[in-house]
């Protein structure tokens, strides 16, 4: 199959979670025995890899748009949108068959209305499993995510509607979504999306029931006090009651326990009590706290899939991100021994003639790092691309800042092409600091001050804290 040209992947695309989860897919599948993309011809792969090194933009993007590439190429991305509409499909089954189910059981716990019904055992009914399911599954928030959930039955049953294709898919979803802790809120979402349809049929056909028929309450008990009862009533529709619910008396709640053959003169009134405490109840108790959970579960998810990123420093993906550099950028990792080679002298020189107002520059960060931060104040560029340097370049030309700010991501890789470009901006500034942001580990950011000293940025200018940095930036404005 002919490879798209390199439009088909817009440079300006923006990449969401199931890009990388096809990247992700595209990685195992390389890996496997059986690989479609390793089938592919030598020229296919070849001409997938020109593609995505022609656009511009950060090393994950051109990772990306190579995965997409492939991925359209043997059909894995219409395997995706398929999967992701069976699943949809598959949940909206499940919440109909658990909303019909409430329904029903709310109908059949308050009976024809030819007999009382004993709230407390009414309430139990309606309330009691999906109680203990949510208990449970608090518990088990502590504990590794277990198999037997409705969120792996939904799984389980969405991968194997979706055909053999989706095998891949599934794989690359549970792996990546465990890894990234994601795997519990996706699960926690499909549960509380079918225990809220479930909750909410329960209330609908407890309202069904009340409208249509005429039903008198009472509690029963043989050894029990009738204060312990008022206790019970007033303190479960306390909350209820807040929400304009009734609560029946104290009164009422007495003559509601007293034994009478003449059940049927129970006042319409006390009766209409005791249904708005049934109604607030469930509705309280039952349903608000799954769709407050539900919420919460997307909410979870939402933040996980926006802040995820590829791991570009893994060994599998390593190599495919220096082979997809445009050719002025490919320098891979820098050994410490080896002298850098740049367009400027390194030692320190300055602009001794910089007179202008103080610049921040954030180069190449990850979206994961708040930007500017505490700088905003400042005049502030960020830099992540060809176009995006030579126009920071520009900025600096038309007046040199007496302080100039570098902030760098010290979890990437320091490379000859980077420290190039920050030695050219320094050369540009009477003073300069670098500020390595982010979460890069102690080696490498000992890297980064070996690496800058030889730009003449000495280690007491480069700092590990914003607040150091700013309070260096005033000080030198």
């Amino acid at each position: 199959m002919p490879l798209e040209s390199p439009t088909a992947v817009p440079v300006e695309r923006h990449f969401v979670f199931s890009d990388r989860w096809l990247a992700e897919t595209i990685r195992l599948d390389l890996a496997g025995s059986r690989s479609q993309i390793s089938a592919m011809t030598s020229q296919q792969q070849l001409d997938a890899e020109r593609v995505a090194r022609q656009l511009q933009g950060s090393p994950e993007q051109r990772v990306l748009s190579w995965a997409a590439i492939l991925a359209q190429s043997i059909g894995l991305e219409e395997a995706l949108h398929t999967w992701r509409q069976r699943s949809a499909l598959m949940l909206m089954v499940m919440c109909i068959l658990a909303f019909a189910g409430g329904l029903s059981a709310s109908i059949g716990i308050m009976g024809a209305g030819d007999a009382p019904v004993n709230v407390l055992w009414a309430l139990g009914a309606l309330l009691g499993f999906n109680l203990l399911m949510l208990i449970v599954w608090g518990i088990s928030l502590g504990m590794a995510p277990g198999e037997l959930s409705l969120g792996n039955a939904w799984f389980w049953l969405s991968t194997r509607l979706a055909g053999k294709r989706t095998t891949l898919l599934a794989r690359s979803f549970a792996g990546l979504s465990a890894r990234i802790g994601l795997g519990r809120w996706w699960m926690a979402a499909v549960t509380h999306s079918i225990w809220s349809s479930a909750a909410a049929g329960a209330f609908c056909g407890l309202l069904l029931a009340l409208s249509l028929r005429s039903y008198v309450f009472v509690w029963e008990t043989t050894i029990l006090p009738a204060s312990l009862f008022n206790a019970l009533v007033q303190g479960i529709g306390w909350l209820p009651a807040q929400l304009g619910f009734s609560v029946p008396a104290d009164s009422v709640v007495t003559a509601a326990g007293v034994v009478n053959s003449d059940w049927a003169s129970q006042p319409a009134l006390e009766r209409r009590a005791w249904a708005g405490w049934l109604c607030g109840a469930l509705l309280v108790y039952g349903l608000l706290p799954r769709l407050v959970l539900l919420m919460f579960s997307a909410f979870k998810l939402t933040g996980g899939m926006k802040t995820f990123r590829l791991d570009l420093h893994h060994a599998d993906w390593r190599a495919l991100s220096a082979r997809l550099s445009p050719a002025d950028d490919k320098v891979g990792v820098i050994d410490p021994e080896q002298p850098v080679e740049t367009s400027r002298p390194r030692a320190g020189q300055r602009c001794s003639t910089a007179d202008g107002d103080a610049v921040v520059i954030a180069f190449e960060l990850n979206d994961q790092i708040d930007w500017p931060a505490h700088f905003s104040h400042f005049h502030h560029e960020r830099v992540a691309n060809r176009q995006e340097r030579l126009h920071a370049l520009s900025v600096l030309d038309q007046s040199p800042p007496r302080a100039l700010l570098l902030v760098c991501d010290a979890a990437q890789t320091v490379d000859r092409g980077s420290l190039a470009w920050l030695s050219e901006a320094s050369g540009r500034a009477l003073q300069v600091a670098v500020l390595l942001a982010g979460h890069g580990s102690d080696s490498r950011r000992q890297l980064w001050r070996q690496q800058l000293q030889t730009l003449g940025i000495l280690p007491s200018s480069v700092f590990d804290h914003e607040a150091d940095a700013r309070l260096w930036l005033e000080s030198n404005a």
